[in-house]
């Protein structure tokens, strides 16, 4: 009886689908969950090392520095 393989799972193909795109006047935010209970913003395609505990907590921090 052959015993049925895990399929490797791409640890970061999971982050598409928790990310969400959103217009702020002429600037494009991206909000993404990097691990769970952290999520972080990119502006305009740029990225940030903050963190936070909420997509909220993270789209404003977006917003202010889109602003």
């Amino acid at each position: 009886m052959r015993m049925a393989r895990q399929v490797p799972i791409d640890r970061f193909a999971y982050l598409a689908k928790l990310s969400t795109t959103f217009h702020v006047g002429a600037h494009t935010l991206l909000v993404s969950k990097v691990q769970e209970g952290r999520w972080t913003y990119a502006v305009d395609g740029g990225s940030t090392s903050d963190t936070y505990p909420t997509q909220a907590e993270a789209w404003e921090a977006g917003v202010r520095a889109a602003d």
